[in-house]
């Protein structure tokens, strides 16, 4: 009877201890003090890109604007990225003159100007709190000439504290009466090791169709170096270098295997007034190694206004460039203009 008792007491004690438990890390604790006074308390979800993510138990999950910060208080244990790539991990306290953010964990404290953080993460979020990404789907159609024209493109990215891996779709079709349907799509992998001094390794593979600049399909890998040459809380200017090596089907004539040397920018801006407004702008050169005089070029710049909370309107152009197309005759630019609608997560 004594041992039964025992053993009823115990359930009743770890039963109680996992409520309690589970009561304490329902409690949001986080607290957010802004430049008008105001403190706002709930659970810190992530920073970055200027935006930090609270949720909170009556307001739901609300977006910060980072320059509205003045201090920060999580005892949770965070991963934080300064402005220089620099990667600090502990509890977040306000610093002891108030004017900036302390990292601090069992061995040692760092005080960071809040300017100076770009980006904040919880070291133990699952996996789905570590994944963004993004859909927009657009299309227009003219009817003189009966045009139409469907455009997707999708983007998934996963981060961890020394690496992010993300992949990327893009698709264009257009389609008109008695002309011959135009493809244009890419499928893109890309690996990025982080280093805490704002370098990186990259790694990338990919698939493109593009039957107008007079390839069927072109599979290539890059491998290469990166590093973030400007940034703060609104902007992002990312330089990189390396080499691809790319085999091209072409739709007329024989396969071809290249090697060129890749040199790319990509810009980022970001505003979180309302309306939220991003604008992201990249290009790549690629250089002709093997055939030498040959010169690649890929840009795209897209603007995007959230109009619903994670919904956006947005405008994509992109134009592709080549001196020396994989069919002779074909074209050597394609460009093309899209009104899109996405979403974000």
């Amino acid at each position: 009877m004594g041992s039964r008792c025992a053993r009823m007491a115990l359930a009743v004690i770890v039963m109680t201890a996992g409520l309690c438990r589970d009561a304490l890390a329902a409690v949001k604790v986080d607290v957010i003090v802004l430049e008008n006074g105001t403190r706002v308390v709930g659970e810190l979800r992530s920073m970055s890109r200027g935006r930090l993510e609270l949720k909170t138990d009556d307001m739901g999950t609300v977006q910060i604007e980072w320059g509205n910060v003045v201090q920060v208080t999580a005892p949770e244990y965070f991963e934080v990225e300064d402005m220089h790539g620099r990667l600090h991990f502990g509890s977040l306290t306000p610093s002891p003159d108030g004017k900036g953010l302390l990292v601090a964990n069992l061995r040692d404290g760092q005080v960071l100007p809040l300017a100076q953080v770009a980006r904040i993460q919880l070291v133990e979020a699952k996996f789905w709190a570590r994944i963004s990404g993004s859909l927009d789907v657009g299309a227009s159609y003219t009817s003189a000439s009966e045009l139409l024209q469907l455009d997707l493109d999708g983007s998934v990215r996963f981060r961890r504290p020394k690496f992010e891996f993300t992949a990327d779709a893009d698709a264009v079709l257009t389609r008109q009466p008695e002309v011959d349907d135009t493809r244009r799509g890419a499928l893109t992998f890309s690996y990025r090791r982080l280093f805490s001094n704002a370098q990186r390794l990259v790694a990338q593979g990919a698939i493109e169709q593009n039957r107008e600049l007079g390839y069927e399909w072109r599979s290539s890998v890059t491998g290469g170096w990166a590093r973030y040459l400007a940034r703060n809380t609104r902007n992002e200017l990312v330089g990189g270098a390396g080499l691809t090596l790319n085999h091209e089907v072409p739709v007329e004539g024989e396969e071809t295997t290249n090697v060129e040397a890749a040199v790319g920018f990509s810009y980022a801006n970001f505003a979180y007034d309302f309306p939220n407004t991003d604008i992201q702008m990249g290009v790549t050169a690629f250089i002709g190694l093997n055939q030498w005089g040959r010169f690649r070029l890929e840009s795209s710049a897209k603007l995007s206004r959230e109009v619903l909370k994670d919904f956006y309107l947005g405008i994509k152009g992109y134009e592709s460039y080549d001196s020396q197309p994989a069919t002779l005759g074909a074209q050597k630019n394609d460009w093309g203009l899209t009104a899109s609608v996405g979403w974000r997560f």
